[in-house]
């Protein structure tokens, strides 16, 4: 109703050739007029987080309003995680002139961005998790002063615009969890001050274009399920000296993983699961581990891998999580791997690895989730396995293990499943795995296991999925 009563005022001043009208509407005037108007636009407000928004009170002082000194005229507005719903008032935030700061994520606002660009100072636009949707507009390239731009998870469609490679000053661009598609646009590469490329989750194809490999600052690059493919180049590890986190997983990236990778002494983190690389994993890369920052994620499961697991891999000592999962490795496990005493994920499955397990395995005292399913190994079970008590989750299972299961297996108390079907393993079934008071799925099926069923296994309260079949089993004992 105020916005209405003003605009009507002004008309009718243009329009009074005879009457001598002045209307005297200041700066930080129409700073109050946008913000009302922005209130009238929501729908829903369920904290009241508005409610303070009145002319009874300065606007400076309203919640999400904060002020500069000398002018008084708004500065930020930050109503993050309130579920305000509606739509964005199309003139209100943009007359907003001082705005450095607009933070409205975690709401449910909807519809289309509104024009922006007169917004010459805002350094900060945070949009992110909203459920708006249609283009992201040319307009916003006109923000010349933007910072950060964080549009992730709403329901946008259409290209990256090409114009957001004019925004010079940018250092964090994240664009996750949308619906965009097209190419990467070269224009990209035009921001000499990008820290952090988050194109994550969307429909975006071609390749990742060079032009980004410019891009010397970049520390994070999130381009993880899309449609991208060709190969990486091979000088990925010189050009881009400062990434720390690397995720281009479920894609359709070919050719080998870069050996330079091996030469960014930043890494934190590598995923390039899901992928079609193939050739052998660089044994450079067990190089991140005397540097400043030691490599803690190794993720290359889902591939066409091949070859040896390199054995220098043994010197990522603090790797907490390596996935080497679905590819074709083969040869024999590392017993360096051993060394890896922070990992809390090992997963080799589905592999053609073969020979014995290193008993070194049970040196990784921190691990919680163990696989080597569906692979050739042979020979026992380790005793040694027996000192992983913080394991959750045990999985041997299709292999050629022969032998009896050790005794120590009764050490892991925090024992989800523990799976050792289709081996050849032989012995009673023991007793002691009845004193594993978490277990919920036991599938010891597909061995040469002989003797009664222990009644022991009674004792398994949470146990929803047990499996003795295919063995030689007779009936219980106490």
């Amino acid at each position: 109703m105020l916005v209405a009563l003003f605009a009507a005022l002004v008309l009718l001043c243009y329009s009074a050739g005879n009457i001598h009208c002045v209307v005297a509407v200041h700066g930080n005037d129409s700073d109050m007029l946008a913000l009302l108007e922005f209130k009238d636009a929501i729908g829903d407000d369920p904290a009241g987080v508005l409610s303070s928004w009145n002319k009874t009170t300065p606007f400076c002082r309203w919640n999400g309003v904060k002020c500069g000194r000398r002018e008084h005229r708004v500065t930020a507005l930050e109503l993050a995680g309130q579920n305000l719903t509606g739509r964005l008032a199309a003139a209100s935030l943009g007359n907003l002139s001082y705005l450095h700061l607009l933070d409205l994520s975690g709401n449910r606002f909807s519809g289309q961005i509104p024009r922006l660009n007169s917004l010459r100072k805002l350094q900060v636009l945070n949009l992110s998790n909203n459920i708006l949707d249609g283009i992201i507009p040319d307009t916003l390239t006109n923000c010349s002063s933007l910072t950060q731009l964080d549009l992730s998870i709403n329901l946008f469609q259409g290209q990256i615009p090409l114009g957001i490679g004019l925004l010079s000053e940018l250092s964090d661009l994240v664009l996750s969890r949308n619906y965009l598609s097209g190419h990467i646009p070269s224009e990209l590469g035009k921001l000499s001050k990008l820290s952090s490329l988050d194109l994550s989750v969307n429909i975006i194809s071609g390749e990742i274009p060079r032009a980004l490999y410019n891009l010397s600052s970049l520390r994070m690059l999130f381009l993880e399920m899309n449609s991208l493919g060709k190969s990486l180049p091979s000088n990925i590890g010189y050009a881009l000296p400062n990434l720390q986190w690397l995720l281009l997983g479920d894609n359709m990236f070919q050719g080998n993983i870069p050996a330079s990778l091996g030469n960014i002494s930043q890494l934190h983190l590598i995923y390039l699961s899901e992928n079609d690389f193939s050739g052998r994993i660089p044994s450079s890369l067990g190089k991140l581990s005397n540097l400043s920052v030691n490599l803690q994620y190794l993720l290359l499961d889902r591939n066409n891998l091949s070859g040896h697991i390199p054995s220098n891999m043994g010197n990522l000592q603090q790797l907490t999580q390596l996935d080497l999962s679905d590819n074709n490795l083969k040869g024999k496990m590392p017993p360096s791997l051993g060394n890896l005493q922070q990992l809390t994920q090992l997963d080799l499955s589905y592999n053609n690895l073969k020979g014995k397990m290193p008993p070194s395995l049970g040196n990784l005292q921190r691990l919680v989730s163990f696989n080597l399913s569906n692979n050739n190994l042979q020979g026992d079970i380790p005793s040694k396995f027996g000192d992983l008590q913080q394991l959750v989750w045990l999985n041997l299972g299709n292999n050629y293990l022969h032998g009896e299961v050790p005794s120590s297996v009764a050490n892991l108390q925090q024992l989800v499943l523990l799976d050792l079907s289709h081996n050849n393993l032989s012995g009673k079934v023991p007793r002691s795995l009845g004193n594993l008071p978490k277990l919920r799925q036991l599938d010891l099926s597909h061995n040469n296991f002989g003797g009664k069923i222990p009644s022991s296994l009674a004792n398994l309260r949470q146990l929803s999925r047990l499996d003795l079949s295919y063995n030689s089993l007779k009936g219980f004992y106490a």
